[in-house]
């Protein structure tokens, strides 16, 4: 495994071309990595889709967002769970038995008789999407080297986007024909590929026979993301403020007593502004604020103060997608000191370009917002999977694994805190009252003004950890 010091170290080479990746016996992971986060992916954006002709069919109209909420909560604990499972059962087991939760709550969701079990199919399936991913990052800084590691991590990107294109395509297909559980059926061959494909190709590693599943901190956990969660469906200033504050806690003391375990589900230092690890934690973090925030509440004030149609703001999520992954293809072959300033610059285009979907939504052109939006994506595509490469590399010697499995906790819970803040804001400054475009146009400034924020402080972080690792570097033997 790569030190701090050794990872610095090669941060000025030349990075490995895109046909690297299916190299030296490499291809067949390549291949895995990206099946395994499509069919997480796709599924978010099938779901979306059908959920119209779900409720039409089983009812449960009152519990409509449920399901998207609850599949957040599982794969947030599911991806907690990451480096436990793996090092309880191995990297080729961890990985196969993630799929498999994942399969079994994708057979419940396609048969689930009414709501109540559809959504606890969801939970099922969330904790094993959680489970495949974290375990996919962990395998991704230990199959792939630091010159080459980029470049996978762009391409996962890229997975991403083509989900954002094909999944509401397949939604659609199984909402128009009003079979919606055939969007369910339809995956099942895809994890029993997945799942084939794993249990041939993933090496083995040592396992920790006897390590206990950590069920306390996950409970803890689970019951901060459940409490920021429903901060969604509850529109009173101040229980919405107190959810909040209960979720903070209740993270930051799972975070605590994480620290002094000896079986551990973070790495050192997980939210230290001191540390390196913890600077590219806090970044993600931000980053994942700022990208809630602005999907979350830019459909409402384009419909509302432009009067543009559900096919335009999906268009606009695409854009927003697309220009994350040109971001991160264009970044992952850049090498010495554009690449130790990227995760700054991709911050500071962000912040701006936000500043202008700000100054721009209540009187602006479409087409200016529309660009903006595409340029955030862009500027987080480049500091995230420059971040994401820097943060496996600094990791400590026997972290490499919790380092990488734990990203996606930490950036999930990002989303459910960005979505849970920019909620409360609207709701302060009287969105929760109506919808007229007054009020709306307010919310937008507030809101969008401060969504400023967080990647204004993600590039002070990210300046933070350039000049780290330059430090590294000078005082590294090599």
């Amino acid at each position: 495994m790569a030190t701090q010091s050794d990872a610095q170290g090669r941060a000025g080479e030349t990075k490995a071309g895109w046909g690297e990746l299916f190299h030296h016996g490499r291809g067949v992971y390549t291949v895995l990595l990206n099946l395994g986060i499509a069919l997480h992916a796709l599924d978010i954006f099938i779901v979306t889709t059908i959920m119209p002709t779900v409720v039409g069919d089983i009812g449960g109209l009152a519990f409509y967002t449920w399901t998207s909420m609850l599949y957040m909560v599982g794969s947030i604990t599911g991806a907690a769970c990451g480096g436990h499972m793996r090092l309880r059962f191995g990297r080729r087991r961890g990985y196969v038995y993630g799929a498999l939760v994942f399969l079994a709550g994708t057979l419940a969701c396609a048969i689930a008789p009414n709501m109540a079990v559809l959504l606890a199919a969801r939970v099922i399936m969330g904790t094993g999407g959680g489970l495949v991913i974290a375990q996919s990052m962990a395998l991704i800084s230990e199959l792939y080297e630091p010159r080459i590691r980029t470049r996978i991590l762009a391409l996962v990107t890229s997975t991403w986007s083509v989900a954002a294109v094909i999944g509401p395509a397949i939604g659609g297909i199984f909402a128009e024909i009003d079979w919606w559980r055939g969007a369910f059926w339809s995956n099942v061959p895809f994890i029993a590929l997945f799942v084939t494909m794993a249990w041939r190709s993933i090496p083995e590693a040592v396992t920790a026979a006897g390590r206990r599943l950590p069920w306390r901190r996950l409970l803890l956990l689970t019951a901060g993301v459940m409490c920021v969660a429903l901060t969604g469906q509850i529109h009173d200033i101040f229980a919405t403020v107190g959810l909040i504050a209960l979720a903070a806690g209740a993270v930051w003391l799972t975070l605590r007593i994480d620290s002094v375990s000896e079986h551990r589900l973070f790495p050192s230092h997980a939210l230290s502004a001191f540390a390196p690890v913890g600077l590219a934690y806090w970044i993600f973090f931000l980053i994942s604020m700022t990208h809630s925030t602005l999907l979350v509440f830019a459909p409402l004030f384009l419909h509302v103060l432009h009067g543009v149609s559900p096919l335009y703001t999906g268009y606009l999520s695409l854009v927003f997608s697309i220009g994350w992954t040109l971001g991160s293809i264009g970044s992952s072959g850049w090498s010495g000191r554009w690449e130790r300033l990227a995760p700054f610059l991709g911050m500071v285009v962000t912040m701006l370009s936000i500043a202008v979907i700000a100054v721009t939504m209540v009187n602006g052109w479409l087409l200016v917002i529309s660009i903006a939006i595409a340029v955030t994506g862009f500027g987080i595509g480049v500091t995230n999977v420059i971040m994401t490469a820097y943060g496996m590399g600094v990791a400590r010697a026997g972290e490499e694994s919790i380092t990488a499995s734990s990203m996606p906790t930490i950036r999930s819970l990002g989303v459910a805190f960005g979505a849970a803040i920019a909620g409360l804001i609207a709701n302060a400054v009287g969105l929760g009252e109506g919808t007229v475009p007054a009020t709306v146009a307010r919310a937008a400034s507030w809101v969008l003004g401060l969504t400023v924020l967080p990647p204004m402080l993600a590039a002070l972080f990210a300046l933070r950890a350039q000049r780290w690792a330059g430090q590294a570097r000078r005082s590294s033997p090599h």
